[in-house]
């Protein structure tokens, strides 16, 4: 199983989560940078600024107390002394430099400053909470004193641009910032969540049968506590399984002796029975066979439960081999006076014992709980595609048997063709198909029916084993069974790999 790194796995969230977190801190700091940048010119020109407010507030005062006064003539002068101040400070400075009344119009401006008329606020809010980061960083500074006079000052002198060098050591020093973090983060995640996969992928195996699998308790965190969870609950459904195995084939094999011993005791009274009279001796062997009947079925059942139990176990595969299916499929059907074989030989890699059991109760299936007379047809197929298709050509050599001794067809066996095709391909699938003359099983019963000791009709004889052992051995053998209705008719098909492919879980 191969790791699972997709966009919904624990790696994947972790390092997304993280790097984008770095992604975020890399955008900080450039905006940081840029910030320092973009004020450190403004914040000298406030400070030059709020000096020549500090020298000229007591004149605009003074001034805006004369006006109050209604001495006019007072005022322009005390503003011309003010223009002049500004004036001063231009040529010391080279800065264009403005006063504005409250209402925000012009009152006064030095030479060649060229100032709006009246003040209007252009800047956005987030540029008034981080200036110049997301805009266009301002160059002039108003300040405003007590009385709502805003004094302009802009340098006439532009601040210096930022070298483009600056500009590229900055975003390599980002890049590889982000590069390095990056690494660091997918070694820190990786670290992190391979004991998980490796986890996930134990845990796999053990839904697939394999509880043998334990996982690394390595570490001391939470991962570590889980992984012993983990090896202490597949422990315990380990030894669980096996002694439930275990109980299963030890009273099977026990329910032998018993058997054999009512038989014995059968063919005994059988030989005292001579001694009595014609009606005594009928009535005696009605019961001797029926009890014999009775003994078949319970030694039926318990061969099935034994073979269900090493199918659990894991251990009915180890003998497999090549077999001609139409070989066993013939030497069952010799065993049933109404079934007509339809067959092709088709070799393919199994358990000839477990195959034997799927044929046998299948017919078994089928002269129980079917109508006869039963077809029986053995061909490959191509694909998944064509399992249900039944060749033509293979009807025209059925081998019929009703007296345990196969009769010839009229065409060979061997002799089924098919569509020849400039690039042919070789079957991949050994079909067996049984057919009665039911009219099919309903569609919300056809998967109960592979289920143990399940019978739709209690009234019928069986133990409810057959289909559910024929299930497990088609599973066993990495196949395919389903039941459906065929030209009316009730019908079984199963499908198996014809090269080894089992589902037999390693250990």
């Amino acid at each position: 199983m191969k790791t699972r790194l997709g966009p919904n796995s624990v790696f994947a969230q972790l390092f997304v989560s993280v790097f984008l977190a770095i992604i975020a801190f890399a955008i900080a700091m450039v905006l940081l940078a840029q910030l320092v940048h973009n004020n450190s010119d403004g914040m000298r020109s406030r400070a030059v600024a709020e000096q020549i407010m500090t020298q000229v507030n007591p004149l605009i005062t003074e001034a805006e107390t004369l006006s109050k006064q209604n001495e006019l003539l007072r005022a322009r002068f005390i503003l011309a002394v003010v223009k002049r101040s500004f004036d001063i400070f231009d040529e010391s400075l080279n800065a264009k430099i403005g006063l504005y009344a409250p209402n925000g119009e012009l009152i006064l401006q030095t030479e060649d400053s060229a100032l709006p008329p009246k003040i209007i606020d252009d800047r956005s809010w987030l540029d008034a909470v981080i200036p110049g980061v997301f805009s266009p960083a301002h160059h002039h500074v108003t300040l405003t004193n007590a009385a709502g006079y805003r004094l302009w000052y802009e340098s006439r002198t532009p601040p210096p641009e930022r070298p483009f060098s600056a500009l590229l050591n900055l975003f390599t020093g980002t890049l590889l910032l982000v590069l390095i973090m990056s690494a660091v983060l997918w070694w820190i995640a990786h670290n992190i969540t391979w004991r998980i996969n490796q986890m996930s992928q134990q845990m796999v195996k053990l839904g697939d049968g394999d509880f043998s699998v334990r996982v690394s308790e390595q570490g001391n965190d939470e991962i570590a506590a889980l992984a012993y969870g983990f090896n202490q609950s597949a422990q315990k459904i380990e030894q669980l399984i096996n002694a439930n195995n275990l109980l299963l084939a030890h009273a099977s094999h026990e329910f032998r002796t018993p058997i054999t011993r009512i038989r014995l005791q059968i063919e005994m009274m059988d030989m005292l029975a001579g001694k009595l009279g014609d009606d005594d001796k009928a009535k005696f062997d009605k019961r001797a066979a029926a009890i014999n009947r009775d003994l078949t079925g319970l030694n039926d059942l318990v061969e099935s439960i034994l073979l269900v139990s090493r199918l659990d176990a894991g251990h009915a595969l180890e003998s497999a081999e090549q077999v001609d299916l139409y070989d066993l499929v013939r030497a069952e059907c010799q065993h049933y006076s109404e079934v007509t074989l339809f067959a092709e030989s088709v070799m393919m890699t199994a358990q000839p014992k477990l195959l034997t059991h799927l044929v046998r109760n299948l017919l078994n299936n089928a002269m129980i709980h079917g109508i006869p007379p039963i077809e029986v047809y053995v061909y490959e197929a191509m694909d998944t595609a064509s399992i249900g298709s039944i060749p033509a050509s293979l009807m025209d050599a059925p081998l019929t048997i009703n007296d345990g001794t196969p009769k010839k067809s009229k065409k060979p066996l061997l002799s089924f063709s098919r569509q020849k095709d400039d690039t042919p391909k070789e079957p991949a699938f050994a079909v067996l198909a049984v057919i009665d003359q039911g009219s099919g099983i309903p569609e919300d019963k056809r998967e109960d029916i592979f289920s143990p000791f399940v019978r739709l009709k209690q009234e019928k004889k069986g133990s409810g084993l057959g289909l559910s052992l024929v299930s497990q051995i088609v599973e066993a053998h990495a196949g395919q069974i389903r039941t459906d209705t065929y030209q009316g008719k009730t019908r079984f098909l199963v499908a198996l790999p014809l090269k080894a492919k089992t589902s037999q879980k390693d250990g």
